[in-house]
């Protein structure tokens, strides 16, 4: 085994060995999760820990298994691994930032007026200093109004990258019905956002609905765009 090789492996059983004690509560404020998770309790150690009771905004995601990969570290970033009851998902902060490896079913914090699910297979999304870097995976995305005025819609897309900006473009799976959506999602690598959303339909009941849900009337059909910051 080469010295520099050696090294390396020294100072990730160093690294390892140091946050096998570090408990979880004490390290979780430096790990630059988004804000706008939170807990109930924060229990175990850094590498193994649990948030029980965790919520997204006001959306419940369960008590979720939570731990920071060591190896990473020796690379000059941090990637913490998430293990819920219907998602798993590894978070990267530091020079790299974003999510990979995001699989299962999780209820996003939807704008007013509208619900939202996402089916992700091995989806993700990282950004370094020169933009988005990396993208990938699939997402299904489950959208209805708040009204139940109709059945969810499902729409699907895979991320991009689009120069700086992460892409997700969403199309719907079956083409007909009386309601039609379609999205269009542009993440920075800041974690700000936009998302467009386009809807059509002929029924006078269901428009009343659109609108009523925030959406505005525009050229072949309605429209509605929510902005903001992922992290908020």
């Amino acid at each position: 085994m080469s010295r520099r090789r050696l090294v390396l492996w020294f100072a990730a059983a160093l690294v390892s060995g140091t946050l096998a004690f570090a408990p979880l509560q004490l390290v979780l404020p430096r790990l630059s999760l988004p804000a706008a998770l939170s807990a109930t309790r924060v229990e175990g150690p850094v590498w193994r820990g649990h948030l029980r009771q965790l919520h997204w905004q006001a959306t419940p995601l369960g008590d979720v298994r939570l731990g920071l990969s060591p190896l990473p570290l020796l690379a000059g970033h941090r990637q913490v691994w998430m293990q819920g009851p219907d998602v798993s998902l590894r978070l990267h902060t530091g020079h790299l930032r974003g999510l990979d490896g995001a699989s299962g079913v999780v209820p996003l914090p939807a704008p007013s007026g509208l619900s939202l699910r996402a089916s992700l297979e091995e989806a993700g999304l990282l950004f370094d200093d020169g933009g988005c870097r990396e993208a990938g995976g699939r997402v299904r995305l489950e959208l209805a109004l708040a009204d139940d005025a109709v059945t969810p819609m499902i729409l699907s897309g895979t991320p991009a990258c689009e120069g700086r900006r992460g892409v997700l473009a969403l199309a719907p799976e079956q083409a007909g019905g009386p309601l039609q959506f379609e999205a269009r999602l542009e993440i920075d690598g800041d974690g700000g956002y936009r998302i467009e959303t386009l809807a059509r339909s002929d029924d006078p009941a269901l428009r009343m609905s659109l609108l009523a849900a925030g959406f505005q009337q525009a050229p072949g059909g309605f429209s509605r765009v929510d902005a903001g910051t992922l992290a908020d």
